[in-house]
């Protein structure tokens, strides 16, 4: 199971993360600026994130299958109707919806069963499911720029429509997952901002999406604005899978040692590196390299610690439906970053733009390292029993 979740965030969100090679083309095609059509990763994500916290809720209850049989369908017809798509209107309409739900439908369902299948091996079962998202973002790129170098990027598209509908018909097909319950009352993501320390924690994500994303939609343009041949640009982002594909199972295994929270905050130091990397770079092809890599770095620090935070705090019944639910915080933040990002890249270029990205990681990360007053925070939530004995006592500090 945790190998067909693999399968499943490979081509997903390797198809996702790979649309900064698709800017320039779908620009000229509609004779428009790329800060037109940036706004796409965004909204695609927002969806995703959206989708993640119903999908998580319906696979806790009914088991993955049926919800990752739902995006097998959603994601190749968002990318055919995409395909022959006349204007960027209807791009818009048909793109950013039903890929960023069918990738959805994928992630957080799966995680969650995993989650409930193992408990002492819980960390490597969910870095597993996660080496999909890394992998894919290290080979789609390679793939799409050879299909793109081949063809245009119409038959890329209905070619990833076939790949993605082969590959996630599978995963369905052999996905399983628990559903036994223990009685409890059903968690719900709205008792957890009744936690000061949650809050900061949601506050902190929804800053740090610009500088998320920012490489993933960008990085590819800004190195062919500066010279870089289109192959090597295209290697960057591939270089961005390769950081989180290679230590994905590292940080999996290291979590335990580390502890999820000074993991996550790392991978918040490791991403504003990154962008800073960025910054100084110029048009060198190795220090933009290095930079996609610390990215890499810091995402799969991230995403491996992030939902057993939440497992830690909240517990692992409702899994799927808190990863979901924090995650929309990425959502709001990517729908709304990318967009305000192309527009200053529009107006004053790639400088002012990385500027501010690197002004709202920093600032993400301040949230996260700066003391609660009260020292600790009340964790329960209605994953757990309320009764005094079971209350989890996080200290943020640590």
């Amino acid at each position: 199971m945790v190998v067909a979740g693999a399968g499943a965030n490979f081509v997903g969100f390797g198809t996702l993360f790979a649309f900064g090679l698709f800017l320039t083309p779908l620009a000229d095609e509609f004779a428009t600026t790329t800060g037109a059509v940036a706004p796409l990763l965004g909204g695609s994500v927002f969806f995703y994130y959206l989708a993640s916290a119903v999908a998580g809720r319906l696979a806790d209850r009914h088991g993955p299958r049926p919800v990752v049989a739902f995006g097998a369908v959603a994601l190749p017809l968002g990318l055919t109707l995409s395909s022959v798509a006349g204007s960027l209107w209807q791009f818009y309409l048909f793109y950013m919806p039903l890929v960023g739900l069918a990738v959805g439908c994928s992630y957080s369902p799966l995680i969650g069963a995993a989650g409930r299948r193992f408990a002492e091996r819980r960390a490597m079962a969910i870095a597993v499911v996660l080496t999909g998202v890394g992998g894919g973002s290290l080979i789609m790129p390679l793939l799409i720029r050879a299909s793109l170098d081949r063809w245009d990027w119409r038959i890329t598209f209905r070619l990833l429509a076939v790949l993605t509908l082969v590959t996630i018909a599978v995963t369905a097909v052999v996905s399983t997952g628990g559903t036994k319950r223990s009685g409890t009352t059903a968690a719900n993501p709205l008792s957890m901002f009744g936690s000061v320390a949650f809050r900061r924690l949601y506050l902190s994500v929804v800053l740090i999406a610009p500088g998320f994303y920012a490489p993933l939609a960008f990085l590819n343009d800004y190195a062919v604005d500066r010279g870089v041949s289109d192959g090597r640009a295209a290697a960057l982002l591939a270089s961005i899978g390769l950081g989180s594909f290679a230590t994905r199972l590292a940080f999996g295994g290291a979590v335990q040692r580390l502890g999820a929270l000074r993991q996550y905050r790392f991978s918040h130091i490791m991403m504003l590196g990154g962008l800073v990397i960025w910054f100084l770079a110029g048009g060198s092809f190795w220090v933009l390299a290095a930079a996609a890599l610390l990215h890499g770095f810091g995402w799969a620090a991230w995403v491996t610690a992030a939902p057993l935070v939440l497992a830690d705090w909240f517990g692992t019944e409702d899994l799927g439906l808190l990863v979901g639910g924090f995650y929309t915080g990425l959502g709001v933040g990517a729908l709304v970053g990318p967009s305000i990002t192309g527009l200053i890249i529009d107006a004053a270029g790639y400088r002012p733009a990385l500027a501010v990205v690197i002004a709202t990681t920093a600032v993400s990360l301040a949230l996260l390292l700066v003391p609660l007053r009260s020292g600790t925070w009340d964790g329960r939530s209605a994953a757990r029993s309320s009764t005094p004995s079971q209350v989890v006592a996080v200290d943020p500090a640590v």
